[in-house]
């Protein structure tokens, strides 16, 4: 009897401490996907009072990338609150920008898949953008 307690309390202990770290999540884990057939390059993530933006590696096509962002470590003294944002040029030289996280604060968390399904002529990108945020 002893013992199945033991084993019962070691596992909710277990149980505590993986929900603990779930939750514990800092900042956005972000996925990038290229479906395309063309290689993707010239990507990067930035938000309002970011120290720097985050350059994001040329993704060969069917290649997939994953990033951390967190805004507790990356922003300036200034920061309040933001939009998380991927940024890219076209052949053109215009710059594009795709909302990841519609609004954010430092302490908020979550995850982000931008999948690039296609790209036009003028080399403006299609892309699927899901986001799951919480404080």
């Amino acid at each position: 009897m002893k013992r199945k307690l033991s084993i019962l309390f070691v596992l909710l202990t277990g149980l505590v401490c993986l929900v603990g770290f779930i939750f514990a999540q800092d900042g956005f884990d972000i996925k990038l996907s290229n479906q395309t057939k063309y290689k993707i390059s010239g990507l990067y993530v930035t938000f309002e009072h970011i120290s720097s933006p985050i350059q994001i590696p040329s993704l060969a096509p069917g290649e997939e990338y994953s990033l951390n962002v967190d805004p507790a470590q990356l922003s300036t003294e200034n920061f309040d609150g933001a939009a998380l944002l991927l940024k890219y040029k076209d052949h053109n030289g215009k710059t594009h920008t795709e909302y990841i996280i519609g609004y954010f604060e430092k302490g908020y968390s979550g995850e982000a898949s931008i999948t690039i399904k296609s790209v036009r002529p003028n080399g403006k990108l299609e892309m699927d953008i899901h986001e799951n945020t919480s404080l």
